[in-house]
Order: C-alpha cells, then structure tokens, then sequence
C-alpha cells in the first residue's frame, strides 16, 4: 500500500511539473511570436521612412501595434516561465522593478509615438521613433540573451 501511495505522489508531482513545463514553453512561444510582430512593425517603419516609401498612411497602424504590444508585454513574462527554449534571462523575475520599470518606458514611449504620428508631424514622429527604439534595445541588452 505504500508503494502505491509513493508512486501515485511521485506520478502527481510529475504531471504538475510537466503542466508547468507545457504551460511555460506555451507562453514563451506567445511572447516570442508578440515580440516578433513588434520587431517586424518596427522594420516596417524603418522601410517606409528609410526607402521615403509612399505609405506615410501605414505609419500609424504599425504605430499602434507597436504601442499595443508594449501593453501586453509585462503579463506575458509571469513567474515560472522560463522553463524552455527562451532568451529571457532570470535576472527579469530577480530584477521585477527594474525590468517593470523598462517595459513601462516602452509603453510610455510608444504611446508617444501613436500620439505624434497622429499629428502628422514627421519629423517629430522619426525623433520618437528612435527613442522608442531605444527602449527596446535597453530592454534586450539588460533582460534578453545574445544570440
């Protein structure tokens, strides 16, 4: 009886760890695939500013995707998930108020970006676009692995 007492604990443990584990490799996936997105709308503006494309009016959707994204970005980091395949480092969870503080910049600024693009005034909008851009990467040099 106590064998199989041990072994149905042992057994339950091991079905928590790997739902752990299943739900942890989940929301990386996701929040790679949100980071993605937002890298790619980040290029998109690169594009149409660099290339002095014709597709000023695109602007402001890839704007507000980027700033919607940065919204998100705090709940798709929750405690535990980086069992997996990520390139979060542990100092996010180590460091929580300083990695809140970051994404909270990037929120600001991208909201910024949604207003000034709105505005319609270009010059302005490439000067907060760079410093949206500088959130990023500050974010990635303190909380993300090289590749």
């Amino acid at each position: 009886m106590k064998i199989i007492a041990t072994l149905t604990v042992f057994l339950s443990f091991g079905i928590f760890v790997n739902l752990t584990f299943a739900e942890s490799v989940g929301i990386i996936k996701y929040r790679q695939n949100v980071m993605k997105s937002t890298g790619a709308h980040m290029g998109a503006i690169v594009d149409i500013l660099k290339n002095r494309l014709p597709l000023e009016a695109h602007l402001l959707d890839h704007a507000r995707s980027i700033s919607q994204n940065s919204k998100m970005t705090l709940a798709m980091f929750p405690k535990g998930s980086a069992l997996g395949k990520t390139k979060a480092k542990a100092d996010i969870w180590k460091n929580w108020s300083q990695f809140e503080n970051a994404v909270n910049a990037f929120v600001r600024e991208s909201t910024k970006l949604v207003k000034i693009v709105e505005s319609g005034d270009m010059k302005a909008f490439t000067k907060q676009f760079r410093t949206t851009g500088k959130t990023c990467g500050g974010c990635h040099k303190n909380f993300r692995e090289r590749d």
